[in-house]
């Protein structure tokens, strides 16, 4: 075998398979991971490259079609973010579809440029492939990197509307599917640089290609636009949801308050009847009377200590309700000073969640109609719990109102956690944030 023929396979074998495979595989699992928010470690990376190379073989041995190898990329690639990464399904085959869309968009470019070239360049054509692979390289990172700037921050959860972006991808992933299929992708020439096959205008190709490309991001802008509306739709919720937790709380204290001007009107004739029976010996009676009248002055507060300011008037409005619809309340809270939850949020989240526990406790013939408020700090993590009890006849198992996706909205927002339990006897909001703290003890405060 010739020097120049041994040397052009190796070198084709050490760069075209071995180099540009590794670096196309770290590319596409760094762009899943970002896309998806998963940590990926670096046998990830490894074990990912190691399939490539065992999935380019077998297309290589079986001289697979250009079609048939996609698809054999686009199934390998989603089966391992699904099983190996732990990604949901949806957001596995959109990750996978997207990655490999933009790395044969950008390939068709590149190659139909380097067609273009090698009609005046034909000699050079070692270099200029070598070049070009670089710069399919180049090109994919940079547009991978756009897509992440685009939808990383985004605003509202992307799994909802995952099959708006994963259709007209996938289409354009088609077409360029079907322009393969017909043309070929590769190019046959003579010794002398006289094209073979494919008969085809290397300029209508570019044309082509490019317009797919920009067809590609123009889809991707659309949806970020599209996202961005909807994060724009739910502040609005927000807001609205505000204002009648506002009106909500200005008629409750409006309610306190004409309760608490009615018992102090009434002190003085409570004073008069205590006085009477003391004054005829009558101490078992003005001790039943003194007895209940601490329980109607209790029922006009119900104070709590969180260590906020505004969270306290919340709660103690809200659970001196509750307490006066004869519920069992139990409040365990206690927010650190450090916390690095506004205010207004803290609101919406104890708001919304103590509005829809009184009104499942309320709900039904319960006996013993309870609601428990309870907060459990350790390390930098800080968990909110919230029970109550309800009945499953009179309020059924939804919950999927206003309320808990203004709360969901929130734990979001700083990147926490909410959990739902739910049974026919109660149910339970379990809300996990990451906060900075110093300390790693455990503990549990009771106002």
């Amino acid at each position: 075998m010739p020097f120049t023929e041994l040397f052009n396979r190796w070198y084709d074998f050490i760069y075209f398979f071995c180099f540009l495979n590794a670096c196309l595989a770290c590319m596409e699992v760094w762009f899943f991971s970002r896309f998806s928010n998963q940590k990926v470690k670096w046998y990830s990376f490894a074990s990912y490259i190691l399939i490539l190379y065992l999935l380019s073989s077998i297309e290589i041995f079986i001289r697979a079609p250009f079609p048939l190898s996609t698809l054999m990329e686009l199934g390998t690639f989603f089966l391992f973010g699904w099983l190996v990464l732990k990604c949901a399904p949806a957001m596995s085959a959109t990750a996978a579809i997207l990655a490999i869309c933009i790395m044969q968009v950008v390939n068709g470019i590149v190659q139909s440029l380097l067609s273009i070239i090698l009609k005046v360049l034909f000699p050079y054509t070692m270099v200029l492939t070598t070049i070009s692979g670089l710069f399919v390289m180049i090109i994919v990172f940079f547009s991978y990197r756009l897509v992440l700037t685009w939808l990383q921050d985004r605003k509202v959860p992307m799994q909802r509307y995952i099959l708006i972006l994963m259709l007209p991808i996938l289409f354009v992933l088609l077409v360029m599917q079907h322009v393969f299929a017909v043309y070929g992708n590769t190019v046959t020439v003579s010794t002398d640089g006289t094209r073979i096959s494919p008969d085809v205008n290397d300029w209508t190709m570019l044309v082509i290609q490019i317009a797919a490309y920009f067809c590609l991001f123009a889809v991707l802008f659309a949806y970020k636009e599209l996202l961005e509306g909807f994060a724009f739709q739910m502040r609005n919720k927000l807001l609205e949801q505000q204002v009648i937790a506002q009106a909500d709380s200005v008629h409750e204290m409006q309610m306190r308050y004409e309760m608490t001007r009615t018992f102090r009107h009434d002190l003085n004739g409570h004073w008069t009847v205590l006085g009477g029976f003391l004054k005829t010996g009558e101490t078992e009676k003005a001790m039943d009377y003194l007895e209940k009248l601490t329980t109607l002055s209790d029922q006009l507060t119900f104070p709590c200590q969180t260590g906020n300011d505004v969270l306290n008037i919340l709660l103690t409005n809200k659970l001196g309700i509750a307490h006066q619809k004869g519920i069992d309340v139990d409040c365990t809270v206690k927010i650190p000073d450090n916390c690095i939850i506004d205010d207004m949020d803290l609101c919406i989240l104890f708001s919304n969640a103590v509005d829809n526990a009184v009104k499942a406790c309320i709900a039904g013939n319960q006996t013993r109609p309870f609601l428990s408020l309870k907060t459990v700090q350790k390390g930098e993590f800080l968990m909110i719990d919230i029970k109550n009890s309800r009945s499953d006849v009179f309020f059924p198992v939804g919950g999927t109102g206003i309320g808990l996706q203004s709360i969901k909205a929130v734990v979001e927002k700083y990147h926490g956690r909410v959990h739902i339990e739910k049974t026919p006897e109660t149910f339970r909001l379990n809300v996990l944030f990451l906060i900075p703290q110093h300390s790693d003890d455990i503990s549990m405060h009771r106002s």
